[in-house]
């Protein structure tokens, strides 16, 4: 079950935004502080996996709270949203500066809402994780140094990462042994020269939205294997900050959805044929000069057609006629 803090000093702002993380995600575990100092507290004794931070607040800000998290051992891993009324590039540096992960303006929509924090609980999952094989692997440091390396190299997703102009800074085995490269002829080279020509433009346009954002979720792009074919990949991302809350890099982890996607589309295929077949079955069927009808076990009619139809309707008309008759 994920853990949320919200820091706010107003019980309203925490009762609404509880309530809508609640109704969002439903198996959350949600809690509150009005107070920074407070916050601070409850975020060492419960380690919530994602804080949602007001900015404004009296005696000791969310910059400042912020300051503090992140200089706390045991709590400088949580990642932060920072909540603000008004966005400005200022208090987005001040924010980067004193450690917010990332930014949203009130007021608050629901949708950015969950993206947001569902992207910050899966990277919190996902460094947690790591830190933990860490820790383990810490224990000496040649095996710390080959474990990681293993851990790197077989790496069942693809990952890269790309630097503020979309070049390639690095990229796993598992990205090469997917599209078929070797190292020298990705490394340096422009993400978009991989893609299909008719996604170029989309990640021209999104990799800016994507470093502002500063995370990526669902995004879908045709990439191009070395022989020739191109592949159906999903993306997910999230943008590193260098201390000084300047662009680093951008780190990525893609999956192949292209035989999903070609199983999706001939099952859609396989429904449609079906469909076509039984509206070529039934036109047949109505059409038959010969009376043809399907009984069950019972005795009861299942189907006929409308030759059928036409000469029951006749034997019912002749036995009401001589009924009436003889009467």
């Amino acid at each position: 079950m994920p853990k949320i803090l919200i820091i706010d000093a107003k019980q309203g702002n925490l009762s609404s935004v509880k309530a809508l993380l609640q109704d969002l995600i439903p198996d959350c575990q949600v809690y509150t502080a009005q107070s920074g100092k407070k916050g601070h507290k409850i975020a060492r004794k419960e380690q919530p996996d994602t804080i949602l931070l007001d900015i404004s607040m009296p005696e000791m800000d969310g910059y400042t709270v912020c300051e503090k998290l992140k200089e706390d051992g045991s709590t400088k891993h949580i990642p932060v949203i920072m909540l603000t009324a008004l966005k400005t590039d200022s208090k987005s540096i001040k924010g980067l500066e004193s450690g917010a992960d990332a930014f949203l303006s009130k007021p608050i929509d629901p949708q950015e809402l969950k993206a947001q924090v569902n992207v910050m609980l899966r990277i919190k999952a996902a460094e947690d994780k790591l830190r933990a094989e860490k820790e383990l692997l810490d224990e000496t440091a040649t095996e710390s140094e080959e474990k990681y390396r293993a851990l790197y190299n077989n790496a069942p997703l693809s990952y890269q990462s790309l630097d503020e102009n979309g070049r390639f800074l690095d990229v796993n085995p598992a990205w090469l042994r997917t599209l078929g490269y070797n190292r020298e002829e990705a490394i340096g080279k422009w993400f978009g020269d991989f893609l299909h020509p008719d996604w170029k433009a989309h990640f021209e346009k999104n990799f800016q939205e994507f470093k502002r954002r500063g995370y990526g979720h669902d995004i879908q792009f045709k990439i191009r294997h070395k022989d020739g074919h191109y592949l159906d990949i999903l993306f997910e991302g999230r943008i590193g900050y260098t201390p000084d809350g300047s662009f680093k890099q951008a780190y990525c982890v893609f999956q192949d959805i292209t035989e999903r996607l070609s199983a999706e589309q001939a099952g859609k295929q396989a429904e449609r044929k079906l469909h076509e077949a039984a509206t070529q079955w039934q036109t047949t069927f109505d059409a038959m000069s010969d009376s043809v009808s399907i009984i069950d076990n019972d005795g009861y009619f299942v189907q006929c057609n409308s030759a059928t139809l036409t000469q029951v309707a006749h034997i019912c008309f002749q036995k009401h006629r001589k009924t009436h008759y003889f009467r």
